[in-house]
């Protein structure tokens, strides 16, 4: 996941809420989880966070891929999900496509524009 998305991602995990970082491959969605821990582990350094409240951040980011068997069923049971592709207007409309062919009616899709 690039910034825009891990920080997105980091700043709904911070309040609690669980969250789905999906990317195309287990190198792109590490990218994000890595970008994650170590800003959370330096908040942990500088006493800025707790242990436990690192613990909860990272246990509601569960992270996906494409080739994941479960995304499918993660993201039917979503109910907001927050698109932070570059700007790549067909790529963009292909994952619209896809989060849409498995989301529920009542799931909000919001796209994230640089």
């Amino acid at each position: 996941a690039g910034l825009m998305g891990a920080g997105i991602a980091q700043v709904t995990a911070e309040k609690g809420i669980q969250v789905l970082l999906k990317d195309r491959n287990d190198e792109a969605v590490g990218r994000g989880q890595s970008y994650m821990t170590e800003n959370w582990s330096k908040k942990l350094k500088r006493k800025r966070m707790t242990q436990y409240q690192y613990n909860l951040n990272t246990s509601n980011v569960t992270a996906l891929t494409d080739d994941s068997p479960t995304w499918q069923r993660h993201f039917g049971n979503a109910d907001m999900v927050i698109e932070a592709v570059f700007e790549d207007l067909d790529l963009k409309r292909k994952i619209v496509a896809n989060v849409e062919s498995v989301t529920k009616d009542h799931c909000i899709f919001a796209t994230n524009t640089s």
